[in-house]
């Protein structure tokens, strides 16, 4: 795993940051609770100090979090409409603020209470106010208040990562998880347990070793391209065979091997990524075709907000626990409103584009 982030993935710097602060998070508010339970005692105030000494770390760790976020652009957003990018990042720069202002509340709350904070038992933090009785109080409601708006921002942003794995089926929860979850993820059936409702089985596909990409003419010439970032779910039986297919492509992946052919791509005449960010491809049927190894996936295209049903052919091939499928088939750009405007004519660029998939995958239940 790269250090630093890409455009596509983090890096294992800000996945720790990530992670650490949750766990935090997470034994933070656990001891909170359960000291507010104990009597007056030893217990509590060893329960106290914990806790004080927990919330400062979330402190330094937000600060450094920050500054490497600085110095590392967060990869693109994936999915969704561009009012759900703005949303995730003002919940974001709410958590930040959450996480530096609950610590320093806390810590001004001990100061004005004469209650010193010793970090971990290592340093005693010097005070921040003289003692004060009311403004301990105020700052103790202001510190619980946001510790309630804490966990609604925390719920939020979980609720939001479950969304965009399993409604939106991107990457947006596996590029965060650590490399001891991702296989889990991967393995997990979207929405159920490891096989589907029908007892299909689940497959994981090999990204390193799989593609989707296409051909179009332009000016008479062939142009071949590809979409970089992609999702298949794929539960399938082989003796069926039977089975289902969905693939969610990210249209602004589009990459044709030029800068500004990519950018049109990108716009308003072609993908019109901003208002339609991904393709959908939905096989509800596998059944078999001409061929020993021949079967057709047939089911929706959904792109630019318009859907056509397809019949995609291909040949498979398995060897143990991983199969290989190949195939390709023609569609119409203009049933898709791909290229308009000025090129709605066929003069540059030719209504036929054949799309090609390479899938490699593992059976993993």
């Amino acid at each position: 795993m790269e250090l630093r982030n890409s455009e596509d993935r983090f890096g294992w710097v800000a996945k720790g940051f990530h992670w650490l602060t949750a766990a935090a998070i997470a034994a933070m508010f656990a001891i909170a609770w359960w000291m507010d339970a104990l009597p007056i005692g030893l217990a509590k105030l060893q329960a106290y100090g914990w806790h004080k000494s927990i919330g400062l770390s979330i402190l330094a760790v937000t600060a450094l979090r920050l500054l490497w976020r600085l110095a590392n652009p967060q990869p693109r957003f994936l999915g969704g409409p561009d009012w759900q990018r703005r949303a995730s990042t003002v919940a974001h720069w709410l958590l930040y603020v959450c996480l530096i202002a609950m610590p320093m509340l806390g810590w001004l709350m001990s100061s004005a209470a004469n209650t010193p904070v010793n970090l971990f038992g290592l340093v005693v933090l010097p005070d921040l106010v003289a003692p004060d009785r009311s403004l301990a109080d105020l700052l103790a409601t202001a510190h619980a208040t946001l510790a309630y708006v804490l966990l609604v921002l925390v719920a939020l942003h979980a609720a939001a990562a479950l969304k965009h794995h399993l409604v939106d089926r991107d990457a947006t929860l596996r590029r965060m998880l650590p490399a001891i979850l991702v296989l889990a993820v991967f393995m997990a059936p979207v929405g159920a347990g490891a096989a589907s409702p029908e007892g299909l089985a689940s497959w994981r596909t090999d990204p390193d070793r799989s593609r989707i990409a296409f051909t179009f003419t332009q000016l008479g010439s062939p142009i071949e391209g590809e979409f970089r970032d992609y999702d298949i779910d794929i539960r399938f039986d082989p003796e069926g065979p039977s089975g289902r297919v969905r693939v969610v492509i990210d249209t602004a992946s589009i990459d044709t091997g030029d800068d500004d052919r990519d950018a049109e791509a990108r716009g308003s005449d072609f993908f019109a990524v901003d208002a339609f960010p991904q393709a959908v491809f939905e096989a509800r049927e596998i059944r078999r075709g001409g061929g020993a190894d021949a079967l057709e996936a047939v089911g929706v295209l959904t792109l630019k907000g318009r859907t056509r049903e397809i019949a995609l052919p291909f040949a498979i091939r398995i060897d143990g626990e991983t199969a290989h499928a190949a195939g390709s088939l023609v569609v119409n750009r203009q049933d898709f409103a791909i290229g308009t405007g000025e090129w709605a004519t066929n003069q540059a660029v030719g209504d036929d584009v054949t799309i090609s998939i390479s899938v490699t995958a593992t059976r993993v239940d």
